[in-house]
């Protein structure tokens, strides 16, 4: 067991290792033969590569941010109120209305994209930051995950809150809420690595690099030269725009990876 821990370890760090090397080796370095495991020489080559051909990153970088940060704050709010009323109410075609709800998660984007344009056509948000976030505003997921989770909290709290005259915010807000702290944590992380890594949408949506993403950057680093089909990728350039795209869904991960086992065991057992 011990040695599959390791190997498992050891596959994991190697892919992360070799692109933080990466992104500080010339170019020239990056294409030696047999490889370097160390840079000989530390090079920001790849970032300047970056600021040349994709413009200015940090704010590529905080685009994606705003973006998530848009999405993933509606998102728990209305998940976390729509999970509550799923889990803890009961009403007239719940089943129905919940198996709808979920019909957004089951659709593939792709499916959803001229109809998605059309509309942002219709509210003038074509080329904005808000037009990307909007249409992930109430995630079908995080719906399922929060009810979920909910439905693991035992009856008789809400219950004895009821007797006691707490309001329905109450209930929900001062007793639900503390009690999915981690659940909300690993939605926090799901929703961000889903907005953090969407590209179709704000690929089609955006047509101007200052509102261009970093997923949208790592696509076109890979065409650096010229038209680029034709020539070698820039691979310090393409390993720093991934390292800058990587490091805040790893560093969030890492934060909060203690509470994701807890979290998905309780979600699967029944009460």
């Amino acid at each position: 067991m011990d040695t599959i821990l390791i190997l498992t370890v050891i596959f994991t760090l190697v892919p992360i290792y070799f692109l933080a090397i990466t992104a500080f080796k010339s170019y020239a370095e990056a294409y030696s033969v047999p490889p370097t495991f160390f840079p000989q020489k530390f090079s920001l080559e790849g970032f300047q590569a970056l600021y040349k051909y994709v413009g200015d990153v940090p704010k590529i970088f905080a685009n994606s941010l705003i973006i998530s940060l848009m999405i993933i704050i509606p998102s728990i709010i209305f998940g976390t109120m729509a999970g509550y009323a799923f889990a803890a109410y009961k009403f007239k075609f719940k089943e129905v209305i919940f198996i709808a709800l979920l019909t957004k998660y089951l659709l593939p984007e792709i499916i959803l994209i001229v109809p998605w344009y059309w509309i942002m056509i219709q509210l003038k948000l074509v080329n904005s930051l808000l037009g990307v976030a909007v249409v992930d505003l109430i995630g079908a997921w995080t719906i399922f995950f929060m009810r979920s989770y909910i439905s693991q909290i035992p009856l008789d709290y809400i219950e004895a809150a009821r007797i006691d005259g707490a309001s329905e915010n109450k209930i929900l807000f001062g007793i639900i809420v503390p009690m999915i702290r981690p659940a909300w944590l690993v939605a926090i992380v799901i929703n961000f690595i889903w907005s953090w890594s969407s590209l179709l949408w704000p690929l089609i949506i955006l047509n101007t690099r200052d509102n261009y993403t970093l997923a949208i950057a790592v696509t076109f680093v890979r065409y650096l030269y010229g038209s680029g089909s034709e020539s070698p990728p820039h691979y310090p350039a393409l390993a720093a725009t991934s390292l800058i795209y990587t490091l805040p869904a790893l560093v969030l991960y890492l934060a909060v990876q203690k509470w994701f086992i807890e979290t998905f065991i309780k979600v699967g057992i029944k009460r």
